[in-house]
């Protein structure tokens, strides 16, 4: 506090209040007798910016020298010191220049000391209450920095959990096609590495354009096409406008690969999947062709994408029907919905 650009202008205030508190109603004394206006105007005013003075000394020279004493108990019992040292160093002055009742004596020093103290107990007040604000302050900050970055890592580690899963499930895919058409595999292994570069470009990223992600998944539906062939079929329709939004990278191949495991086809009874955009709305529609034994769920697909957009304050909809399943997943705007969920701190 005492270090603050207007110091003086605020130490200045209170010396007027203190010199008319005193001269209009009478509220203390310096001295046994009266001082005429001016004199104790300046006395007044020497003495609160003295006081003021050595508090700010005190913080700066001595308060860092205690590490295990609280700075404000250092601060007052060092002030309250220095202040008696200064109310007889003034008694002793104005004695000196004023002369009479105004010489030194212990009445002189103790009304002045009185004075004094009041001013410095009154500061140290002012000081305790803006010490313990600033604290407030950078609490609230560090621990707004721990939340975010807390989330930021839960984040990263629920879109961590992506590659594993997708690296895996196609060495699978791979496997059985080595062993049908080396050329189909190695075909398989080089849209793989094109995929998988994409999946780690944007690993650290939280939104992708829709345009990107579209072009993502045509080449994720081509691996699919290698792997069952005209047992799956699939129809994109997505509005020029809603390329421009924004969407968690490769939630669409979750999707889909989602709809491939919980469901069976053949050339005969193919499933065709449909994403199409409504509005704010990109929708991933299915037919349910359930297989009767499923893979054990890992617990990703699903939960992951509704994860991950909880971490962007949105919430997907899932419609589990008898008959179909849909997954709805909001657009975003970067532009709007980043800035007001203030994700762009950087930890420093």
């Amino acid at each position: 506090m005492f270090s603050h650009r207007l110091s003086y202008f605020f130490a200045s205030l209170l010396g007027i209040y203190s010199f008319l508190n005193i001269y209009f109603l009478d509220g203390d004394r310096l001295y046994a007798a009266r001082l005429d206006a001016l004199p104790l105007f300046a006395l007044i005013l020497a003495l609160t910016l003295s006081v003021w003075l050595i508090n700010g000394w005190v913080q700066q020279g001595i308060s860092e020298r205690f590490e295990k004493v609280h700075p404000l108990i250092v601060q007052f019992l060092a002030s309250l010191v220095l202040v008696l040292v200064l109310s007889m160093v003034s008694s002793e002055v104005s004695g000196w220049i004023l002369g009479g009742p105004f010489s030194f004596s212990f009445q002189n020093f103790l009304l002045t000391a009185a004075f004094s103290s009041r001013i410095n107990l009154f500061l140290n007040c002012l000081n305790a209450i803006y010490y313990f604000s600033e604290k407030l302050k950078e609490k609230a900050v560090e621990s707004e920095k721990l939340k975010t970055l807390n989330s930021e890592a839960r984040y990263e580690s629920v879109n961590s959990q992506l590659n594993p899963h997708f690296f895996f499930n196609n060495l699978s895919a791979i496997s059985v096609l080595i062993h049908q058409d080396v050329k189909l595999a190695d075909q398989y292994l080089q849209k793989l590495s094109e995929i998988y570069r994409y999946i780690l470009k944007n690993r650290s990223s939280e939104l992708v354009s829709l345009q990107e992600e579209m072009a993502f998944l045509e080449k994720y539906l081509e691996l699919l096409s290698i792997r069952f062939e005209d047992s799956l079929k699939f129809s994109l329709q997505i509005k020029k406008e809603c390329l421009d939004t924004m969407i968690p990278p490769a939630v669409l191949q979750l999707l889909v690969e989602n709809v491939v495991k919980h469901n069976y086809f053949t050339r005969k009874e193919p499933l065709e999947v449909k994403v199409f955009c409504e509005g704010w709305t990109l929708k991933i529609f299915n037919k349910k062709q359930p297989k009767k034994a499923v893979e054990v769920s890992t617990g990703i697909g699903l939960q992951n994408i509704s994860d991950r957009y909880r971490f962007l304050h949105h919430e997907i909809r899932i419609l589990d029907e008898s008959d179909y399943f849909q997954v709805e997943l909001p657009l975003i705007d970067d532009k709007k919905d980043i800035a007001s969920r203030g994700r762009a701190f950087s930890p420093s």
